[in-house]
């Protein structure tokens, strides 16, 4: 029998990738999860993997035995995929961005066209408190596995030089680059060198933004396994964020549609929050 640990697997960007069962375990692990339930879930995993088998229907049977043996297990499992079905476009991710620096104690406006030395910018998120302010780039991406190369750092920082040197750039403490996927290499360096900040998958490198959401518990509107796709977007047209927002909300529910099952299934899950 062929070694389970030699397949390759299709990525969601199409390309093979030799499995690696220490990586899953890895990221089981990152749900709170005890390391051996994270082992007898990866074995039973591992068991089932197919040569060419996609990363996809890996992910939903992970997801599946995960939920089974703790809802917020799952609910940090697929984090990433609930950031990601805040697009199609990038307009919601930035508003959840603002919450999240929001919960870090700073006023937060979106979407403000500010004035560098030599031309206008739109900046995504503008973070202020009595001691700081930050500005912010999103960058939010439709596909997995798509880094932020260089280019990307290179212009954000760009940016923030001229903004920084305009009459809107007065006490500008830093700013800060925000995605929903992972930074190249590179850009992690390059930000690093010119005090540009970094907030993805895989950055900051020290505690990443989706493990400081999760300290957090900033889970988008989006985990919630209650609703499907089209409610989904319905309370997110509505101004509905985060999970939490939904909590005590029964009444707009009910004006909404929604049914009386549905409601509770809505407040039972948000209370798991």
């Amino acid at each position: 029998m062929r070694n389970k640990h030699t397949f390759q697997i299709l990525k969601s960007t199409g390309r093979p990738e030799k499995f690696s069962k220490k990586k899953l375990i890895h990221s089981l692990v990152r749900t709170g999860l005890p390391k051996r339930q994270c082992e007898h879930i990866a074995n039973e995993v591992t068991h089932d993997i197919c040569e060419g088998q996609k990363t996809s229907d890996i992910y939903r049977k992970t997801l599946r035995l995960v939920r089974e043996r703790s809802p917020l297990a799952g609910i940090q499992y697929s984090l990433k995929r609930a950031i990601f079905e805040l697009g199609p476009t990038g307009h919601h991710f930035e508003e959840y961005v603002g919450r999240y620096f929001e919960e870090l104690g700073y006023k937060t406006k979106t979407c403000q066209i500010l004035k560098g030395k030599w031309v206008n910018h739109e900046v995504d998120v503008i973070a202020i408190n009595h001691q700081e302010k930050f500005f912010v780039e999103c960058k939010f991406h439709n596909r997995m596995g798509i880094k932020n190369d260089i280019k990307t750092a290179l212009y954000v920082k760009a940016r923030w030089d001229d903004l920084k040197s305009g009459t809107a750039g007065i006490g500008l403490s830093g700013f800060y680059l925000a995605s929903n996927t992972a930074f190249s290499l590179d850009a992690i360096r390059y930000a690093e060198g010119t005090g540009l900040r970094l907030l993805g998958v895989n950055a900051p490198t020290d505690k990443s933004f989706l493990e400081h959401i999760k300290e957090l518990r900033l889970y988008p509107i989006t985990s919630l396994k209650s609703l499907n796709k089209h409610a989904k977007q319905l309370l997110i047209e509505k101004g509905f964020i985060l999970a939490k927002d939904m909590k005590g909300k029964e009444d707009l529910l009910y004006k909404l549609g929604f049914s009386e099952s549905e409601i509770n299934n809505i407040q039972d899950e948000v209370d798991i929050f």
